[in-house]
């Protein structure tokens, strides 16, 4: 396997699909996913903020997710 990016960026880019799952599983409900994630509701959060998940609380349609 030919890794391309850092153990860091993989760590994050994992992360970040994490949350987006965790997110539209729970119909972008914060609370749920944070619970689901075993993390804070503020750290959750924080790792939206930081990945750029705006408006990761619509989900009911999984494709409304909008990433920057």
């Amino acid at each position: 396997m030919i890794v391309d990016k850092g153990l860091k960026e993989q760590v994050q880019e994992l992360e970040r699909e994490l949350i987006i799952s965790a997110l539209r599983l729970t119909d972008g409900n914060q609370a749920r996913a944070a619970k689901a994630l075993k993390v804070s509701e503020r750290v959750l959060r924080y790792k939206i903020r930081k990945y750029g998940l705006k408006d990761a609380t619509n989900l009911s349609n999984p494709y409304r997710i909008v990433v920057h």
